[in-house]
């Protein structure tokens, strides 16, 4: 039976810009680029490849008028040979003989030819200076600039920060900078390493240990600029402040260790895991299945985590189980035995049987959890395992204490002492492992991460008048048409199609893990193995309309929307004069797009934007480098670097503001504890627990499975959770940096109900704008007002780019090789370089997704000075390394267009500047 469904009432979407901002800043300023550059070897190839396009310019007239003068003397075949060889010398830029234009008979050749003659000679003979000076500049630079480089490898910052990406690096750091002379293949590996960090920490703003800071900023009333920072030069170095965490996968490991060892779990003390009942004979609950890694090697340690409804054959050793441990009590595991041993149930089976129980998920051991919200959750795993009460966990909990001290002692260190504690960090864990009997399993080779903040003189601020009237105007109409480009918005919509499928408009689910199981077996694992083979693009960069499952008016509408974004690209970029760098997009383009986004896609749209502000001198742009979720998402990460500041009291507040009538904001935390992914304090007033998790928040504010249902709403058209026992709706919030389809099953379901966006603005994919081939393609920048939607890129295909060196090639002709092709192609002395059609790891950083095929490019961008050898010789790798296309980006804001200058130097800077959207009734809008 079809239910007709009454009109949603037409609502707009207000938004709101919390009171705090981040500030990104590069551990090393730009100057350091600039002294990686080879200013004199780039001069001489400007001033010899001036002198090739003059020859090239002069040479066509040249060798025309010496076909004449053939032409003219027919009746001497010596000179009419002569004169031939010379005009093919000249067509092909080769050295005549006799290179003397004295040599020459004018009368011959004509005054004016001779002439013409004498200046491409001359010519020439400069160009061929200039080529034999070419070896001696650029070598005597290249020696030059890798000292400068061994000497920036014992910057503090950044050989801290290889210390913890890439101890490896670290290690064949000191064999190369010993070794100044030939280098050999691994130290020129070690070179682009090295390189490629010391360009990351000057010009990309990525957190990770003292490479790039992080800072909190505010907006505040007060008349002053659109950011204001005072960074601390004092002198000495200590410029900024840092604060180190375990790698807690590392106490994941200890604790599978324990699980797997029957002697060492007899001591566990257990409990039942949640949401279990007993339907006609059968105990059902979700099962929670584990596998890890043991690969020593690897950088990032990552679990998998699987859920799915699970059922047991009750008995009565199951219901004396489920006796004892009624009520959440915690009984130990041989304790357990004991009780429950009779004569005709041996301990032997009933260990075996309890063992089953765990494995399978039934049971939990509560110690073993971390708390992802602790200030401290190192130190909570600690207590807890002092609380098992045996030698083994005392001992465990000691060398536990000793490694957490080690790590949160480290940032005080200097290099030489991180070093080292390092090392005893690793002695320590090595050493748990054998005292557990497993000497075997190796401690993960990422032992520490580390954050740091900048210093500053006062407080970092931003006028928030010159925001809302320069920059939030661009930022609200960007937002508003971001679901068009959402690739989260559609597993929401099915999810809602899927549930009015199987129970109507306006139906009920009591059961949520009984709604979660049937729509992941039933739909659910499908669609997402459907949505990530999707081409959203086909050969010819024609959007492909997405696979409308139920025939749902808001698919139809998005992707009539995407369609209309290209049509109105298309008709923008015709429009454009020939050699245009700029397109821009105005007013009704943004408004007409954000009419055609449905106005049924739920009550919030939180969105954040990372920005780069341009000082151009009359005015400054605001270039969008990339768009994520809100909610806090990017802020609470780093809240344990200000709590002096009450960053996290700041995000409750904000959170608390945008939670709609009538609901609550409950986190959801994602199925995985021994991740520092998702280690951020508690923000929301309510946290969703899943079974097999353990809360460590008051009673009073979880919300476990067994208290939800789903319910259609009809009025509004929505899909929603709801609590009985709040008796209120019920919105789940992320705030880790794993990526959805990375989380455990009921967990992706859940997220369905959750405003989780996944947008990124690739305004050129689906247009009629030629695609390169296998050569080279510009696309203007795309500006909205004052703010850049995108940058001006090119798009190659590797084979485009100049072909690799060879053997007997000179570094000074390789170097002008890659001068002439940038001169060919036009491009900028500064851009960024990033291959194309990888797929990015669920651990970068900063948490960005990976992008879809035919949309951005989801490698981090390697910076490229064209005027610097090193840069060039990265370039080349990473072109070698591309797939079918490399992607050139113009550096905007340019070298001299920094905001952030002072006595150290200019830094790159990044703000992350969230919008959070509130859909109400146009009376309530502000």
């Amino acid at each position: 039976m079809t239910v007709s469904l009454p009109a949603p009432a037409a609502t707009e979407v207000s938004w709101r810009m919390p009171e705090v901002f981040m500030l990104r800043t590069t551990g090393l300023p730009l100057e350091v680029a600039d002294r990686l550059a080879f200013d004199r070897s780039a001069a001489w190839a400007r001033r010899t490849l001036d002198l090739e396009d003059r020859l090239r310019a002069t040479g066509p007239p040249l060798a025309d008028a010496l076909q004449e003068a053939v032409a003219r003397n027919l009746t001497d075949d010596r000179l009419r040979r002569r004169l031939i060889r010379l005009r093919r010398d000249v067509w092909n830029l080769r050295r005549p003989d006799p290179a003397d234009p004295a040599a020459w008979p004018a009368t011959a050749l004509g005054a004016d030819t001779h002439r013409m003659l004498a200046g491409w000679l001359g010519t020439f003979a400069a160009y061929h200076r200039e080529l034999a000076e070419g070896e001696p500049v650029l070598a005597a630079e290249l020696a030059h600039r890798r000292t400068v480089l061994r000497e920036l490898a014992d910057d503090p910052d950044l050989r801290g920060g290889i210390l913890l990406a890439s101890p490896s690096l670290d290690q064949y750091l000191p064999t190369y900078l010993a070794a100044p002379g030939r280098l050999g293949k691994r130290a020129r590996r070690v070179e682009r390493s090295l390189l490629e960090y010391a360009f990351r920490t000057a010009c990309k703003t990525s957190p990770f240990s003292r490479l790039t800071t992080v800072n909190v900023g505010t907006f505040t009333p007060t008349a002053g600029p659109l950011l204001d920072v005072d960074p601390v030069i004092d002198g000495t170095g200590d410029a900024k402040r840092g604060a180190a965490r375990l790698n807690l996968a590392a106490l994941g490991r200890l604790s599978a260790i324990v699980l797997a060892d029957e002697t060492l779990r007899a001591d566990l003390p257990v409990a039942l895991t949640t949401g279990w009942r007993i339907e006609r004979g059968r105990l059902r609950y979700l099962r929670r299945r584990r596998t890890s890694s043991e690969d020593g090697d690897a950088a990032i340690t990552l679990e998998s985590i699987h859920e799915s409804l699970f059922v047991l054959p009750t008995g009565r050793v199951l219901h004396d189980i489920l006796a004892a441990l009624d009520g959440g009590r915690v009984r130990r595991l041989a304790d357990l035995v004991g009780e429950l041993t009779t004569d005709d149930r041996p301990a032997a089976e009933i260990a075996q049987y309890l063992h089953h129980l765990l494995r399978v998920g039934l049971l939990v051991v509560p110690n073993l959890h971390l708390d992802i919200h602790a200030d401290d959750p190192v130190e909570g795993y600690r207590r807890a395992l002092g609380e098992i009460g045996r030698d083994w966990a005392d001992r465990l909990a000691e060398r536990v204490a000793t490694v957490n001290r080690l790590a949160t002692g480290y940032p005080g260190h200097d290099v030489d002492g991180r070093r080292r504690a390092l090392a005893d960090i690793r002695r320590e864990l090595v050493a748990a492992h054998e005292d557990l009997g497993r000497a075997d399993i190796p401690a993960p080779r990422t032992l520490l991460y580390e954050d740091a903040t900048l210093r500053t003189g006062r407080p970092v601020t931003a006028d928030r008048a010159r925001w809302e009237r320069d920059v939030l105007p661009g930022l609200r109409a960007l937002a508003r048409i971001m679901p068009v480009f959402d690739i989260n918005l559609p597993r929401r919509l099915a999810t809602k199609g899927f549930f009015r499928a199987r129970y109507g408009a306006g139906g009920r689910c009591g059961d949520l893990l009984t709604f979660a199981h049937e729509f992941q077996q039933d739909f659910f694992e499908h669609y997402s193995g459907r949505m990530m083979r999707r081409r959203p693009f086909d050969a010819d960069n024609t959007y492909v309309r997405q696979e409308n499952w139920f025939r749902q008016e808001e698919i139809t509408a998005l992707d009539d929307a995407r369609i209309e974004v290209a049509r109105r690209m298309n008709e923008a970029y015709d429009r454009l004069p020939a050699g245009a760098e700029e397109l821009r997009l105005d007013d009704d383009f943004m408004t007409e797009v954000a009419a055609l986004v449905p106005e049924t896609l739920g009550t919030l749209d939180p969105r954040s934007f990372f920005l780069q502000l341009a000082d151009q001198g009359d005015r400054h742009r605001v270039v969008v480098n990339r768009i994520y979720s809100g909610m806090t998402l990017l802020f609470s990460r780093f809240a344990h670097l200000f709590a002096d500041q009450d960053l996290a009291g700041t995000l409750r507040a904000e959170l608390a503001r945008l939670a709609p009538p009538g609901a609550v904001l409950a986190e959801l935390k994602g199925g995985y504890d021994a991740t520092n992914l998702n280690l951020h304090p508690a923000v929301t007033p309510y946290e969703l627990v899943c079974p097999g998790e353990v809360s460590f928040r008051p009673a009073a504010e979880q919300i476990h499975m067994d208290d939800l249902s789903v319910e259609h709403d009809p009025v509004s058209d929505r899909l929603l959770l709801r609590s009985r026992r709040l008796d209120a709706e019920v919105i789940p919030v992320y705030l880790g940096f794993l990526l959805p389809m990375a989380l455990p099953e009921v967990q992706q379901v859940l997220l369905t109900f959750a405003y989780l966006g996944m947008a990124q603005p690739d305004l050129w994919a689906g247009t009629a704008v030629p695609l390169p081939g296998h050569g080279i393609a510009g696309y203007p920048r795309i500006v909205h007002g004052d703010l850049v939607l995108q940058r001006r890129m090119w798009k190659l295909h590797p084979d485009h780019l100049p072909p690799p060196r060879t053997p007997e090639q000179s570094d000074a002709d390789w170097f002008l090789r890659w001068q002439r092709w940038r001169r060919d192609n036009n491009l900028p002395r500064r851009v960024f370089a990033t291959p194309e059609g990888t797929r990015l790891t669920p651990a970068a950083d900063d948490g960005q997704p990976a992008a879809q095929p035919g949309g951005r490019p989801d490698h981090k961008p390697l910076y490229v000075d064209f005027d610097s050898h090193f840069c060039l010789q990265l370039l080349e790798a990473t072109g070698r390394g591309a797939g079918s296309r490399l992607v050139l980006t113009e550096m905007l804001p340019d070298r001299d267009e920094q905001v952030l200058r002072g006595p150290g130097g200019t830094h790159v800077t990044e703000l992350t500047v969230e919008l959070n959207g509130v859909r109400a009734a146009k009376e309530d809008d502000r």
